[in-house]
């Protein structure tokens, strides 16, 4: 439904201009690159319209951020202004503007694209028998980040966790060209790859939550290295069925792990940074 609190039609023998103000509920919009669109029926000539507002911020992804959208600009609906013009019976012109389309500058994307990624994935638990994630498998249907780089970015601008110095430090020395940066959902944790001399070292870090680093270590080749990913998701399992003393006591192969010093934030980076040094 439509709210046309102003209209005006005026005509004359062979044009119909039709200038109105309407509300569309945010809902019914359709997001495209650079635009938003809405379909609108034009009962004096008895067809439909679909108008377009542009605004560069806007990608098709971003279906999914509606309620967001929604709760950011305080409303359910947006106001356009539109114009359509007809000469014998065809539409000639058309335009549609929108202040409030306007808001959507790229201050509120990150800030809906964020409020998304802490709702819909930090908090989110898995119930797939895979632990270890990939950027797409993360998102699932809602692919609002184009790559791991990109989540992980927007995770660590946004706010101090207890580990945000250590994945930094991690994700500038992860060999990308190798494999993606991973995630582990419960708890939500990055999966990196780091390389030595002769090992490869696959290492775990919980984004906020005060639990040590674990590092398994694979011979320097592809196949190992497949291998290693696929034997550190099962021990997940074990992990996330059993807890971590479970894991421990079975003293997993190729293991090891760093504890983390709370007691003083620097402190605690320089000692955990130079424990991780020494393995690698």
């Amino acid at each position: 439904m439509f709210d046309e609190p102003t209209d005006e039609i005026t005509t004359s023998k062979h044009v119909l201009t039709i200038e109105k103000k309407i509300k569309v509920p945010i809902e019914e919009l359709e997001f495209h690159y650079g635009s938003l669109a809405f379909k609108y029926a034009v009962v004096e000539m008895n067809t439909e319209l679909q108008f377009q507002v542009e605004n560069i911020e806007i990608r098709p992804e971003f279906e999914v951020l509606k309620p967001y959208f929604i709760k950011r600009l305080k409303s359910k609906n947006i106001t356009v202004e539109l114009l359509a013009e007809f000469e014998n019976g065809k539409l000639v012109s058309q335009l549609a503007l929108s202040t409030d389309i306007d808001r959507i500058n790229k201050e509120v994307v990150e800030g809906v694209k964020f409020q998304f990624l802490n709702k819909s994935l930090l908090k989110q638990f898995s119930t797939k028998n895979q632990n270890i994630l990939t950027s797409d498998e993360l998102q699932e249907q809602d692919k609002i980040y184009s790559n791991a780089e990109e989540v992980l970015t927007e995770i660590l601008k946004n706010k101090q966790y207890k580990h945000s110095q250590h994945i930094q430090y991690l994700a500038e020395r992860h060999e990308s060209s190798i494999m993606k940066i991973r995630f582990v959902l419960n708890p939500f944790s990055f999966v990196f790859l780091l390389a030595g001399d002769q090992s490869y070292f696959i290492v775990l870090e919980t984004l906020d939550t005060e639990e040590a680093t674990y590092i398994w270590h694979a011979p320097k080749n592809k196949s190992s290295l497949i291998e290693e990913v696929k034997q550190i998701d099962s021990q997940l399992s074990t992990i996330r069925k059993k807890g971590r003393q479970a894991f421990l006591e079975n003293n997993p192969e190729n293991f090891t792990r760093i504890m983390h010093d709370y007691s003083d934030n620097k402190k605690g980076f320089i000692i955990w940074k130079s424990a991780l040094e020494e393995i690698v």
